[in-house]
């Protein structure tokens, strides 16, 4: 359970109180207020020492933006303003985020040159022969829906600006609308290759509310399949970045090890993703001992085999010399935009909300950084990361003491709770106000995902075109996890 100190300040001081602060910005929305119908800033931010919660009573609808002062706000405030007509007054950057453009009997602020909405942002260049290539949201491929508007005056990229929620599905409103018991079911279908990762913070969250405890059986179960989980994702990368490289063999022998890891999640779960487990209080159903031992020796098969396969890709020319050095995010970025995950320790943030806001028991492990920040430290960062998910399982099986496997929910007793987990792409968060004993009020939620997508301009400096997919990749990114 997060313990969170709270601040209270007038919106227009809201910068100084974040930079005064200090630490990474985790989130930044609005919420209901007082019973007057005002609105309410509420920003979480954690320091070496713990998570601040910075309300922040807004009695118009503008307050000097934050982004100027702490950038990574600047994703926050445009969601804000396209979901709330709440102006960041000062915003560098104020065109639409969420909302692309006006939608039949829609009401909404006015906004210049209406006409040029779906390329506002990726004009940075002019003259002659630069243009931009609007890149999606239909790609081919099973991809998710995202833009990306490319500006170039031949070969180099000279910006790169993206557009994303085009499917905006209402979860974090769904979430609030069904029973208690069937919100998590909600929450593991944000993004469904992070299933387990959105299941856990938001029951974590949940049981924060409720000051539930976990039994250490469910605890070890959790982190047996958020450690699958991470397994198969990182294979996702590697798949996709052999594809990029046209390294056939290698991407079918990688392709097959993923599928063994969903072959198992099917097995142990009813379902390739792992969906339909965790659930408040601890798990739906235990682990036998037959699937206990499935998971045991299918994970040594697993492990030797990608150890074999890893070794030859490492020395394979064609595959590191399309990595290294492409798409390098500095140390600065990556820690001013608040990125997280990978993306974050591929450039020397040692960050792991695993060990820095502890959950279900993890056992000490090691945290796998790279100081270049390039495609490749992504990368290799992730291979590192497979070994330790391989000796957590193992650590996991091995601690699998007897007892329950899911306590029941009492009622609630906290005004507010932040529930958090480390996805394969990084810090997941949700933040949970309940209407009742056992009903919630409101639900915001934050994917590795959303900040991430923030720098993706940022790493495109002296890059070309050919670099696309492999900068794209190595990101490691999940449009569904911003469409919620």
């Amino acid at each position: 359970m997060i313990d969170a100190r709270e601040r209270t300040v007038d919106a227009g001081a809201l910068a100084s109180e974040l930079e005064r602060i200090g630490g990474r910005l985790m989130m930044l929305f609005a919420a209901n207020g007082s019973s007057d119908g005002n609105r309410e800033l509420r920003a979480i931010v954690r320091t070496d020492e713990e998570v601040v919660v910075v309300r922040a009573r807004v009695d118009a609808n503008a307050y000097p933006a934050v982004t100027p002062r702490v950038p990574a706000a600047h994703w926050f405030e445009r969601e804000i303003h396209d979901l709330f007509a709440i102006i960041p007054e000062g915003h560098p950057r104020l065109e639409p985020l969420v909302r692309h453009g006006p939608e039949e009997g829609e009401v909404r602020l006015p906004q210049e040159e209406d006409e040029r909405l779906g390329h506002r942002g990726a004009e940075r260049l002019a003259g002659p022969g630069v243009f931009v290539i609007p890149y999606g949201p239909v790609r081919s491929g099973v991809l998710e829906t995202a833009q990306f508007l490319v500006q170039t005056g031949g070969e180099d990229v000279a910006y790169c600006a993206q557009r994303l929620f085009f499917k905006r599905r209402g979860c974090e409103r769904r979430i609030c609308e069904v029973p208690l018991d069937q919100a998590v079911l909600v929450a593991e279908r944000v993004s469904g290759t992070s299933s387990v990762a959105h299941a856990l913070a938001f029951s974590h969250a949940v049981e924060s509310l409720a000051e539930t405890e976990v039994p250490p059986r469910a605890q070890a179960i959790r982190r047996i399949l958020a450690e699958l989980e991470r397994l198969y994702n990182h294979l996702e990368v590697t798949v996709r970045e052999c594809e990029d490289a046209s390294l056939a063999v290698a991407q079918a022998q990688f392709a097959v090890l993923k599928e063994r890891l969903h072959r198992l999640a099917g097995t142990v779960a009813g379902n390739r993703y792992l969906r339909g487990v965790v659930v408040p209080g601890g798990t739906r159903t235990d682990l036998d001992q037959g699937a206990i031992d499935l998971i045991g020796s299918t994970v040594g098969d697993w492990e030797r085999e990608w150890r074999r396969l890893l070794s030859v890709l490492l020395r394979t020319d064609s595959f590191l010399d399309r990595l290294v050095s492409t798409g390098p995010l500095s140390e600065q970025d990556a820690r001013d935009f608040g990125c997280v995950g990978p993306v974050a320790r591929g450039s020397g943030i040692d960050l792991d909300t695993r060990r820095d806001l502890p959950y279900d028991s993890y056992p000490s492990f090691g945290v796998a950084t790279h100081s270049d920040g390039d495609a490749m430290a992504r990368m290799e960062v992730r291979f590192r990361e497979v070994e330790s998910s391989l000796e957590l399982i193992r650590e996991s099986l091995g601690s699998l003491a007897a007892g329950p496997v899911r306590s029941a929910l009492g009622p609630f007793t906290h005004d507010t709770a932040l529930g958090a987990s480390e996805s394969s792409r990084g810090e997941t968060l949700y933040w949970l106000e309940p209407g009742g004993e056992r009903t919630l009020q409101s639900c915001k939620l934050r994917a590795a995902s959303f900040v991430n997508f923030g720098v993706f301009n940022r790493v495109f400096d002296a890059q070309v075109l050919t670099d696309f997919s492999f900068i794209e990749h190595s990101l490691g990114l999940s449009p569904a996890g911003c469409d919620a």
